[in-house]
């Protein structure tokens, strides 16, 4: 039997299990249902034979448009966009689970790993326990959204395993409909909810989730559900992300959450709650500050130098967003044109969007990186990873894993395809990104 360190928001504060109070779903002032603008952008396997290129890229496009949207519906509801986080979380060091497995220390609580499935570099996957008894289902865990979105059994068009709610004695329904959009344009419903929610050994009583009970289309896994990462500003349900309750109960053994992501689909992949992994990588991390890095933060967003070629900057500063729940780069459509102008042989491709080049000198390209702001560092993407798959097989061209978003907007998405090449720790207690160069 696995004994949790639950986080109850009934229970107040008990000192042998160190209840406290998970953050509720905030009453319904609208008598109208939430509708909830979130996206489904499982990709399928890049370097397989079902790869489909400008499907997934159109998923991910979708993305950065209903995330436009979602931000200007917050500003519009807070008036001034400056939604608050709540911030109790302590600044401690993350954690590194290798170092004490080296110096064979006592195990320390506070801390769980979850690993990951890798559907070919353009997915990873892995458990939650959801319910008492718990029952288990897959989840995306997304650093770019921040509701957890769970299918039930009676969504018949959804992907399981499913969550059944009658099994459940602790679950609880707020009765606030919940309407969310996917990415190709297909619907599911359902009802915001409370449940116990855990990975290993840490969990949260009554964490706000939706359940979803019916699907004009099904999820399009393999996985089931999704679990945002992100912070609470965006959160459309009103509620704190589940990683962040645990924060502020000071339940974790450091307040980070770490991803490894196994390159050419490899076993392996982890997601280190409380903890990162020194197994996994080579090296020091180093760490970047996020922007702005106040009570208004919505995503892991930190300040880029900009992209290099050959270790040379040539796009501008952007904001980099570290988005897990992305599969490739996207960056504005002049920046992507001023990088791929360096990379002999790349052309913008006919849909406006993706850039090729001749598949043959995919073992020559040049080093393609990213450079933060206020380091030396150059973090170059693995060049198997840059190769996001055949655009045109007749003609022998590839296409690049950086794209255009379509959008002058300053930002670069940076998904799996850079992450697989760098352990990447998202440090909630200090307000930063940390890399370190992938095993």
């Amino acid at each position: 039997m696995v004994h949790f360190s639950i986080i109850s928001a009934t229970a107040g504060i008990l000192a042998a299990a160190s209840l406290v109070s998970a953050t509720p779903v905030p009453s319904n002032d609208d008598p109208k249902a939430r509708i909830v603008p979130f996206v489904n952008k499982h990709a399928a396997a890049r370097r397989s034979e079902s790869y489909n290129l400008p499907e997934t890229t159109k998923r991910d496009l979708h993305r950065i448009q209903r995330r436009n949207e979602r931000d200007a519906a917050l500003m519009k509801r807070s008036g001034t966009g400056n939604l608050k986080v709540k911030r109790t979380a302590a600044a401690l060091e993350p954690f590194d689970i290798d170092s004490a497995r080296k110096a064979r220390t006592k195990k320390r609580q506070g801390y769980s790993t979850d690993p990951l499935v890798n559907v070919g570099d353009g997915l990873y996957y892995g458990n939650i326990d959801i319910g008492t008894p718990a029952q288990v289902t897959t989840i995306d865990f997304d650093t770019g959204s921040s509701d957890l979105i769970v299918p039930s059994t009676a969504c018949g068009n959804c992907t399981g395993p499913f969550f059944d709610t009658s099994k459940s004695t602790s679950f609880a329904t707020t009765n606030q409909a919940f309407s969310t959009a996917f990415g190709d344009g297909s619907t599911a419903d359902g009802v915001l909810s409370t449940e116990t929610v855990a990975i290993g050994s840490l969990g949260i009583q009554n964490q706000p989730f939706a359940v979803i009970t019916q699907a004009s289309k099904g999820f399009d896994g393999p996985n089931a559900g999704l679990m945002g990462l992100a912070f609470p500003t965006i959160a459309q349900t009103g509620a704190t992300p589940w990683f962040m309750n645990l924060a502020h109960a000071g339940a974790l053994a450091s307040n980070v959450v770490s991803f490894y992501l196994s390159r050419q689909g490899a076993e392996g992949s982890e997601l280190c709650v409380g903890c990162m992994d020194g197994a996994k990588f080579t090296g020091q991390p180093e760490y970047f500050p996020l922007t702005p890095g106040n009570a208004t933060q919505k995503y892991w967003d930190i300040a880029s130098q900009g992209f290099t070629v050959s270790g040379q900057l040539v796009t501008q500063a952007m904001t980099a967003t570290i988005d897990s729940g992305t599969s490739l780069i996207y960056l504005p459509p002049s920046q992507a044109n001023a990088l791929y102008s360096k990379i002999p042989g790349a052309a913008a491709a006919a849909d406006g969007t993706h850039y090729s080049f001749p598949c043959a000198s995919a073992a020559s390209l040049p080093p393609i990186g990213i450079a933060f702001t206020g380091s030396s560092t150059v973090f170059n993407i693995n060049p198997a990873q840059f190769v996001a798959g055949v655009l045109d097989q007749a003609a022998g061209t590839c296409a690049g894993a950086i794209v255009s978003s379509g959008k002058e907007d300053g930002i670069a998405l940076v998904g799996d395809a850079f992450m697989s090449t760098w352990y990447s720790i998202f440090d909630y207690g200090n307000m930063r990104v940390g890399f370190a160069q992938a095993l």
